[in-house]
């Protein structure tokens, strides 16, 4: 899965090159599933549990908003693009999954707390540095083209509200058996 993950962004990155529409403004691995392609491929290679808690939480999040509403600009189905979009996004739930099932490594309270700082950090940063180079990775400076999710989420800066309110929502559902299956643990053992 690693190399796939890395071969499939690579062959993404070669294309759009190759073709003169490599830039920094849209080609930089800054958005959050960019990110998440390159981590996701370092955690299966090293079994990270560092990686696998912001996998869980941000990287399936991000790959699910990805797939219902895959930001693919011009180009569909049969162009490169779309089959990248699916793989690179299939493969980073997967490589979460991977590790949660078969390593067995198990997303804490204080993974969630981590992912919710860490990301906004990186969130503020993105901020910046789009406004630095012209640049709207992980949408901090306008929607994106094609319909998405953010569409109902209101106008900026608005959505990007929204956005964090929905994330709190979708991470604690994340985390929801994982807590109850706590809960019945500790009332088995102290009964």
């Amino acid at each position: 899965m690693a190399l796939i993950l890395l071969v499939n962004e690579s062959g993404w990155h070669l294309w759009n090159y190759v073709n003169g529409t490599w830039d920094i403004q849209t080609m930089l691995p800054l958005h959050l599933c960019s990110v998440f392609v390159f981590l996701s491929a370092i955690m299966l290679m090293t079994r990270s549990y560092a990686i696998f808690e912001f996998a869980f939480f941000l990287g399936i999040a991000g790959a699910m908003q990805a797939f219902l509403t895959p930001d693919l600009g011009i180009y569909s189905f049969p162009h490169f693009r779309y089959f990248q979009v699916f793989v690179s996004h299939g493969l980073i739930i997967a490589s979460a999954l991977y590790m949660l099932i078969v390593e067995h490594q198990r997303p804490t309270w204080k993974s969630l707390l981590k992912v919710v700082i860490v990301g906004n950090l990186y969130f503020v940063v993105l901020f910046f540095i789009n406004r630095a180079i012209g640049s709207n990775y992980m949408f901090t400076s306008h929607k994106p083209e094609t319909a998405s999710l953010l569409d109902v989420l209101g106008p900026w800066p608005w959505y990007l509200l929204a956005e964090e309110a929905l994330a709190a929502v979708v991470f604690t559902l994340f985390y929801l058996p994982f807590a109850i299956s706590d809960g019945i643990k500790k009332k088995k053992a102290a009964s």
